[in-house]
């Protein structure tokens, strides 16, 4: 029998090697810049060359169907509060407001101490 390694060189005149190859090598570089995980199948599909043949058959057609599934970069979240309504705002619709004023255009405050 001969060896897978061989049998995936010789088939589609070695196109299919090459191709894996170059898969492999995305995936790989993909990891290793992400940190997450992806795959790569082959999926090898046999068939008798001809149709309606029932045992004895001595022709096959090979098919290779390669599936690359990069991982993908962690997508940013963002956060929301709900209101009774069911919007979105950034402000907690239960929570009351602090009304803030810029103390620059204030008097200084003086304190006497105590002597």
């Amino acid at each position: 029998m001969k060896s897978y390694s061989l049998f995936i060189n010789e088939l589609n005149e070695g196109s299919t090697h090459a191709a894996l190859t170059a898969d492999l090598k995305e995936l790989l570089q993909t990891v290793q810049n992400t940190g997450r995980a992806g795959a790569l199948t082959l999926k090898i599909k046999v068939t008798p060359a001809i149709k309606g043949t029932q045992g004895g058959v001595d022709k096959v057609t090979i098919t290779a169907e390669r599936k690359l599934e990069l991982p993908k970069p962690e997508q940013p979240a963002d956060f929301f509060w709900l209101t009774d309504d069911g919007e979105t705002t950034r402000q907690h619709p239960r929570q009351h407001s602090l009304e803030l004023r810029d103390v620059a255009s204030q008097p200084p405050v003086s304190f006497k101490t105590a002597t």
